[in-house]
Order: structure tokens, then sequence, then C-alpha cells
């Protein structure tokens, strides 16, 4: 039911559409401030109107229909999705700042050619402590006199009883408990020149690692190769011994690097029910150059040759025959032979690859010229090894062989300058030693322990201020 006062939905309609038909033809009359922002607000939607024209009559028009805005396309659309999926999010991101433009580093700096400054530091801020540290325990075993505990006997380390063949051919002999002694002595060498092994309460380590050659202790026990590996087997059975071949780089004949074993590791249990064992450092390590050692001819072979050469020539100047001490093709040594390989295996033990494979110099210094001594004093170790003579040497040859061994030293240190200097020390420690102090044995301990740090402590720049600081502290 209709309103009656509202009327019919026709009739709204119909005087709706006559006052929007008058307000079409209104023509407003407006104000001066009132045209004046009609004018500018013109001018914002034109931008063609000049801000400067009179403004006259506005019609205001309104559509018939409201138009809707037109569709987009499917390929309009689809290029939108693709471009709004192509942009990366980071075109939304704040810009960054730029970074700083890189320095060039001068020379001696830091740069991409040269090693990091900083990383040298503390290379050589890590050595110097570990120079600190072994100094510390010197200091302690030289300085305050403390006590070190004796290494235990072989007997509790090993029950030779067991190795004896019981026949046999090598019935009555000690069989591979003679491999256990000699390796039991070169564990004495070789600790003795490493003090720093000791703990702080002078305790021996449980067991030591020695870089040896094989052949060589084979040839010192007067055993072929198979005897030593069956030898050997039997001790590492006990756990008294670990061997295995150490392997290193080397220059073959057409010049090309090539792997080489440069000797054997012989792990020696020291402690009573320790095992012996090698680990990855020890493998890893680097005992010997061969192609120095190969071009000094410091090689187990030539040491081998040498020592059978004098020994025959041994032979030949006392009229022994052949039958009586020596058979041609054996590799049974004896008297001086079996001595001469067993030093060389005690220099070995020391200093990996260090022999002697030539005659040692005499103890009369008249019967070696200056060139001649030169050739036979070659380093730090062969001094060590002449220290001994200048208690026989006579006293108008004693001042030749002390300059001898300066030299020799200043020659091997890079040291020239400083020859007096090394004489004067050595003329120190004979003073000592004919007063009953053990000076030139002091010396000699102090040029062994250098010489083992110059092999093992690779950035070590000046051998001759270490040695000097050392004896001093001494």
């Amino acid at each position: 039911m209709k309103n009656p006062e509202q009327g019919s939905f026709t009739d709204m309609v119909r005087q709706d559409a006559r006052v929007a038909q008058d307000l079409v033809t209104v023509t407003p009359t407006l104000t001066p401030r009132q045209a004046d922002r009609a004018t500018k607000y013109l001018a914002m939607l034109n931008r063609e109107a000049a801000p400067d024209d009179a403004a006259g009559t506005v019609l205001v028009a309104a559509p018939d229909v409201i138009e809707r805005p037109a569709r987009k396309g499917y390929a309009e659309l689809s290029a939108e999705r693709v471009e709004r999926r192509t942009k990366s999010k980071a075109h939304h991101r704040a810009a960054r700042k730029p970074a700083p433009p890189a320095v060039e580093a001068t020379e001696g700096e830091d740069s991409a050619n040269g090693p990091a400054l900083w990383l040298l530091d503390a290379l050589q801020f890590c050595e110097q402590q570990d120079a600190q540290v072994q100094t510390e325990r010197a200091r302690v075993f030289v300085t305050q006199k403390v006590q070190r505990q004796p290494l235990p006997r072989l007997s509790e380390l090993l029950a030779l009883e067991l190795f004896r063949p019981k026949r046999g051919k090598g019935f009555g002999t000690a069989g591979a408990g003679a491999l256990a002694v000699r390796l039991y002595e070169l564990a004495r060498v070789f600790l003795a020149a490493r003090l720093y092994l000791y703990d702080k309460d002078g305790h021996p380590p449980k067991q030591v690692v020695m870089h040896l050659c094989a052949e060589l202790l084979a040839e010192s026990l007067g055993i072929c190769d198979n005897t030593m590996r069956e030898w050997t087997a039997q001790l590492t059975a006990k756990g008294f011994v670990y061997a295995r071949h150490h392997y290193t780089s080397m220059t073959g004949k057409d010049g090309q690097r090539m792997t080489a074993i440069d000797g054997t590791l012989y792990a020696v249990s020291l402690a009573p029910g320790h095992v012996a064992r090698l680990r990855y450092h020890d493998y890893k390590r680097q005992y010997r150059d061969l192609d120095a050692d190969k071009a000094a001819g410091k090689t187990a072979y030539n040491a081998i040759l040498n020592a059978e050469r004098r020994f025959q020539e041994a032979q030949i100047l006392e009229c022994v025959q052949d039958d009586q001490f020596f058979i041609e093709g054996s590799s049974n040594p004896t008297g001086q032979m079996q001595a001469e390989l067993l030093e060389q295996l005690r220099r070995w033990a020391v200093i990996p690859g260090n022999i002697d494979t030539q005659n040692p110099l005499k103890h009369d210094p008249a019967i070696n010229d200056a060139a001649q001594a030169e050739r036979l004093l070659n380093g730090v170790q062969d001094v060590v090894f002449l220290l001994p003579t200048l208690l026989e040497a006579h006293k108008s040859k004693r001042a030749a062989l002390v300059g001898m061994m300066g030299a020799a030293l200043a020659r091997d240190l890079k040291d020239s300058h400083s020859r007096l200097y090394y004489c004067k020390v050595i003329w120190q420690a004979w003073q000592a030693e004919i007063e009953g102090r053990d000076g030139l044995q002091a010396l000699a301990a102090q040029l062994q322990r250098l010489e083992v740090d110059r092999r093992e402590w690779k950035g070590l720049r000046r051998p001759a201020a270490l040695l000097a600081s050392r004896l001093q502290m001494a």
C-alpha cells in the first residue's frame, strides 16, 4: 500500500529529472573573490589556462549516466603480473652507503702481492713464546739444578730373555734383544739433546720418536734386512717399539718431483706398561732435505761404503787375513767399522741425516792445512765432535785448532765478523774443563741444542744471537 503523501515512484523520478535539468542551465553569479578562487582552481585542472585570465561564467555539467572505467584486457593484466614478479625485493630496499675506496698499500705494507704483516707479526709472536717456554724449561734444569729423574732400566721395560733364540743358528745370541739395547741407547742420546722433553718435575717422557736409517742400524748390528724386519716385529708385539717408513719429496733424474723414503720413524717406549705408537704430527714433520743431503753426499749408502773402505784399509795395514775377522760380502762389522757406524747412528739420532762421510780431522792440526780444515769442518756438529780433542792436542797446536773451530762456527752461523768471539767462547770452555767444571761438555750441549733448533725452528733468523744469549745464561 503506497503512501498518498509521497506520491508514486514515477512522479518522484520525473520530479528529480526536472530538478537536474534546472541545475544544468543554472548560471551562478560569483563574487570577485569567488571568481579568483575559481580561476586558480581551473588553472590547477587545466594547465593551459593562464593565471591572469578573467573568470567568466562557470558551467557545471553533470553526466546523464555514470561512466565505468575501462576494463583492461587479459594481455595487459598478464604483462603487469609478469612485471611485478620480475621486480626484485631489493628494488624496495633503502640504498646502501657506498663503500669507501680501497687504499693501495705501499711497498712493505699489507698488499695483495705481499704477505700480511699482521699475520707475520702473529707468527713471530708465537715463535717467541715457544722460544721463551723452551728457555724456561732449560733454565729449570741449568740454573736451578732441578734433579732429573733417571730413565727406567731396559730390564724394567722389556724381558730380554724372551728374545734369545733357544736353538738354531742364533742360539746363544741376544736375538731381538740386541736391537732393543741399541734403540734404548740411541733414545738416551736423543733425550740428552732435548732436555725440554722432561716435564717440570723432572720426569722423562713416556716415549721418544726418532728418525733413523734402518739400513745403517742393520749394518751396525751385523744383520740383514730380513732379520731387521723380523726383530722389529717381535719388539712391536711387546709394545716396546713401533716403526714405520717416513716419506718426503725429492727431485728425480728427470727434474720432476717424486715421493721417496727418507728414513724410518722409531717410537721407543720409556715407561713400563706404555705401548709405543706414532701420531699424525710425527708423519707430517719434515726431517730431511733429500736434495741437499744428496748433493752433499750425506747418504747412508756413502756412510756404509766409506766405513767398509776404511775397515779394509785398516786390515791391510795390520796384515790381517780376511778369513780371521772379515769375510768379503758379509754384513757383520767388527772393531773399528762397528764403532764408526755406531757413531754415525748417534749423530743421526740427534739430527736426522747428519752423518760424516769424510775422514775425521786428526788431533794434531799441523797435519791439515787451512783449506783442508775448512773442508773437513763443515758446521756446528763437526765442531761438537772435535771439542774433546782440545784436551789431547799439543799446547803448541791448540791455538790453531781453536782458530779452526771458531772459524767453522762463524761460517756455519753466517756470523763471519764474530770469529774472535767464538774462539773466546771455546777458550773459556777449555779453561773451565781443566778446572774441573765440565766446560767443554756444557758448550757441546749448547751447540747441539742450537743445531736441533735450527732444524726444527723454521722461523729462526739469528741463531748466533740465540747461542750468545744461552751461553750467557749458562
